[in-house]
């Protein structure tokens, strides 16, 4: 293409910006346009023109505008590279405060990492001036991206986000194609010449002609250019916006006294506004689904219906009633049952008329439904006093009250959960069927109700074919011979032929179902705190396929715990693709 022979050369003089306007509706287009004519020059002088964001929230959905220069560029080479441009805005949590002298490895944390999407055009500005060397242009991109400010893992004293955008350019795909049938030169390519080409006619080697390519011999020099193509750039320069969670939120249980069929746990979720907003919170969503379970709310009375307009400062709570689908009766030898809750929460932030940020929340969570306890089981007499006396005892099922048996719940289970002696409590759930040769995984929530900090391993051993309890049988050797009866010499256990044919025998133990996760660390987990990973498996054969157990390792005490209690797993068969 003439202009354009090297395709690095159209990132050569390009310069990447990002904008966070203040209100997301703003004309773009008309705003550099306005400062292009009143003779903005570089690209910073050309954004600061556009009002932007002097404070981000966590957890919103922030839209953000990327910004391409590029120099000198026809129209016909932005249409032919602009479908091999990739642009990427990556979203750094930092904090200003700290310098190299402070701390050789500055606090910085990715919160958002993503790619324009290709089917998205961008806003295309051609900017034409007259400079020293003669008439130049400029061709301004803009995409619009929109990101979540999702909060950082680890703690920073005053956090700042940081907008660092990047472009690359891709090799062509015509240029990539090859011709699968030669695998040496490309088609329509001459070889290289036979140096030893006189020497065919040699009646010493009638066998065998030889061959020496001029490649070999001749030095190949490749070509240079005065610079290096270039075919990817970053943002040099990046401002950092300041940060504050904008609101929190946290839910709590407590399990009703009274001894019921269907175990009951009542939930309180706070809402609260943080103080370092100066404006009213719109809190207009909150849903929360329990799995094998129903949520009735018991705040839907007049003055607390969604929408609520909160200060700052402000808490509301919200009151639902936890019921699960399953009672006690229908796993007696169950000491505990949990059961997963997902929590929705969105509010939007009144800003002004022009700029009305939304947050969004989301969190899973276990519940317990663990047996209701006699709450007839007073405090130890005087005369009787234990260390491990337990402050309560669990009623039997016969004094259950009367009502329905829920029939609902499917055979095969899809949750098992454990109570272990060293004071953890581990459920796991995942599919009960499968496909076999694609892998699944099981969700393994452990929660630490001990007093101490704890740290675990998590191995999964898989089920092995019974053998034989019956021992070896005496049996006379082949070999013996019956004279060392007389001389009272004990008879042979088994001969070499004997042992030989045993082995051969054996059938080998074929795996049913393969652990993919080989060893799995949990921890350190502080009293009172929970932890949730996952455990993947891959079955190899049809039927119903089980483990021989999940062994818990104390890391600090080597203490073990084989947990047998697992759910079900039916594998069937691939579906059939038909051709």
């Amino acid at each position: 293409m003439p202009g354009l022979e090297i395709p690095g050369e159209l990132l050569r003089h390009a310069v990447l910006d990002t904008i966070v306007p203040h209100a997301p509706g703003i004309d773009i287009e008309s705003a550099l346009t306005s400062a292009l004519e009143d003779g903005a020059d570089d690209l910073p002088s050309v954004l600061s023109s556009i009002p932007q964001r002097s404070l981000l929230f966590f957890d919103e959905f922030l839209p953000t505008r990327i910004v391409l220069r590029l120099s000198d560029c026809t129209d016909t080479i932005l249409k032919h590279y602009l479908p091999r441009l990739e642009v990427r805005l990556d979203v750094f949590a930092v904090d200003p405060a700290e310098t190299v002298a402070d701390s050789p490895t500055p606090t910085r944390e990715v919160i958002f990492s993503g790619i324009v999407s290709t089917d998205e055009e961008p806003l295309v500005i051609f900017n034409e001036f007259e400079g020293e060397d003669g008439t130049g242009n400029h061709v301004y991109l803009i995409w619009n991206m929109e990101t979540f400010l999702k909060r950082p893992r680890t703690r920073i004293q005053n956090p700042s986000l940081l907008f660092i955008a990047s472009a690359s350019l891709n090799p062509s795909e015509t240029g990539r194609q090859e011709d699968p049938e030669d695998d040496y030169l490309p088609p329509l390519v001459p070889a290289s010449t036979n140096m030893l080409q006189p020497l065919s006619g040699d009646k010493a080697l009638v066998h065998k002609e030889p061959f020496l390519p001029a490649s070999r011999l001749l030095r190949v020099v490749p070509t240079t250019y005065d610079e290096d193509p270039i075919y990817n750039i970053q943002q040099q320069h990046g401002h950092p916006f300041r940060v504050v969670p904008a609101a929190s939120a946290r839910i709590r249980y407590s399990r009703l006294n009274s001894y019921s069929g269907l175990p009951t746990t009542v939930a309180s979720l706070d809402f609260e506004v943080t103080p370092f907003l100066t404006c009213e919170v719109s809190f207009d969503r909150a849903d929360m689904d329990l799995s094998e379970g129903t949520i009735e709310p018991l705040s839907d009375v007049p003055g607390l219906t969604l929408p609520l307009t909160c200060r700052p400062r402000d808490d509301v709570t919200l009151v639902y009633k936890l019921t699960p689908e399953y009672g006690p009766e229908t796993n007696p030898s169950s000491t505990a049952m949990m059961s997963l809750l997902d929590i929705s929460l969105g509010a939007v932030i009144l800003l002004s008329d022009d700029c009305k940020p939304r947050i969004s929340m989301q969190w899973r969570t276990n519940v317990d439904f663990s047996l209701a306890l006699n709450p007839t089981f007073g405090g130890p007499s005087p005369a009787l006093q234990r260390s491990n006396r337990p402050t309560s005892l669990s009623m039997p099922q016969g004094h259950s009250q009367a009502g329905p048996t829920p029939t609902n719940r499917s055979s095969l289970r899809e949750r098992a959960y454990s109570v272990t002696d060293v004071g953890v409590t581990i459920s796991f759930s995942g599919p009960s069927r499968v496909q076999v040769g694609s892998p699944f995984s099981w969700d393994v929530f452990i929660v630490n109700r001990s007093n101490i900090p704890r740290k675990f391993a998590l191995i999964a051993i898989p089920r092995r074919k019974r053998v034989d309890p019956r021992g070896h049988m005496a049996r006379p050797s082949s070999s013996s011979i019956s004279s060392r009866k007389q001389d009272h010499v004990a008879e042979a256990v088994t001969d070499d032929n004997i042992v030989h044919a045993m082995q051969k025998s054996v059938a080998g133990q074929e795996a049913e179902l393969i652990s993919l996760s080989t060893d799995i660390r949990v921890g350190p987990l502080l009293p009172g705190t929970c932890h949730s990973t996952e455990l993947k498996l891959l079955p190899l054969a049809t039927g119903s396929l089980h483990l021989e157990a999940v062994r818990l390792v104390d890391v600090n005490t080597n203490e073990t715990t084989d947990i047998r209690d697992l759910p079900d797993i039916l594998a069937d068969d691939q579906p059939r693709i038909s051709a």
